[in-house]
């Protein structure tokens, strides 16, 4: 029996790993970055970040949440700021963190992320890894002076946990951290570089790599045995990209709010990741081979 292939399709920065538990779990990764992760365009958006870091150093938060790793490299990108010539200096090692905000990161990704820049994690959802698990499990609100929650995230972020808060009583800011584009985006503001706290690893020499008009092709007719869609915006990128033809691949969707977002647009997911690393979507796949259809022969 042939190793199954499995596409890759996150951003070129966040691949290699979930690539390389792939092959360790006897899959061969077809890599295709659909999106790409990049800093905001305007000088005027970076800025705002910045005063926000700022801010968030002199403890105006009550709280500040990381939904995403890409957050956490988003803000280390801009603590220095840049140089005259608009040139990007490198990430900075450490967010400045007041001790009086407390810190909610989505899952065991984001918080070791923080933890490797000097930042002291107080809340990581036990259950579903996600906006909606952080708000399932974010504290009442006991001191109406001390409310203040600083969101900073993607363009794309869903805005389920900034309502949720205002719901119950918190003042949340949102900020722009970075945007989500198609792919390859621009070279000079994507983000970049290993991810704190976590190892750096390279793509298997076994990964394949394809185009997205060819990875389009393969998903209509089969050649695949699965494809990962790791976030609501891949989902619409392969739904252009198909233009209307039916997937004879199925999709493994990272959380809840990604596998409805697929189903809306009629793709078919065989499963489920339980967490967002890659161990969870290797488990994810070893869960779904049972039930699979057999994939057509190229």
């Amino acid at each position: 029996m042939s190793a199954p292939t499995v596409a890759v399709l996150r951003s070129e920065d966040r691949s290699a790993p979930l690539a390389s538990a792939l092959a360790a779990a006897g899959a061969v990764p077809v890599l295709c970055p659909l999106i790409a992760n990049q800093l905001p365009e305007e000088p005027a958006q970076r800025a705002a970040v910045r005063d926000e870091l700022e801010r968030l150093s002199e403890g105006t938060y009550a709280w500040v949440a990381f939904t995403s790793v890409s957050t956490v490299r988003a803000l280390l990108a801009l603590v220095p700021g840049e140089d005259e010539s608009g040139v990007r200096p490198p990430p900075a090692i450490q967010l400045d963190v007041a001790a009086v905000t407390k810190v909610a990161a989505v899952g065991q990704a984001t918080a070791l992320a923080l933890e490797a820049c000097g930042v002291r994690v107080d809340l990581v959802p036990h259950s579903e890894h996600s906006a909606r698990g952080l708000l399932a499990e974010w504290p009442l609100l006991e001191d109406t002076g001390a409310a203040q929650v600083l969101l900073p995230a993607a363009d794309l972020a869903s805005p389920l946990l900034r309502d949720g808060l205002l719901e119950r009583g918190w003042r949340p800011s949102d900020v722009l951290a970075y945007r989500t584009v198609d792919a390859p985006g621009d070279p000079a503001l994507l983000l970049s570089g290993p991810v704190p706290g976590h190892d750096e690893v390279s793509a298997p020499a076994t990964a394949r790599h394809l185009e997205p008009g060819e990875l389009a092709e393969a998903l209509v007719a089969g050649t695949l045995d699965a494809a990962v869609l790791t976030s609501p915006s891949t989902a619409r990128r392969v739904v252009h990209l198909l233009a209307g033809r039916p997937s004879a691949t199925g999709f493994i969707a990272i959380g809840a709010r990604t596998a409805r977002e697929a189903r809306a647009h009629g793709l078919r997911v065989d499963a489920v990741a339980a967490s967002t690393d890659p161990a969870g979507l290797v488990g994810a796949l070893a869960a779904r081979d049972g039930a699979a259809p057999e994939r057509k022969q190229s």
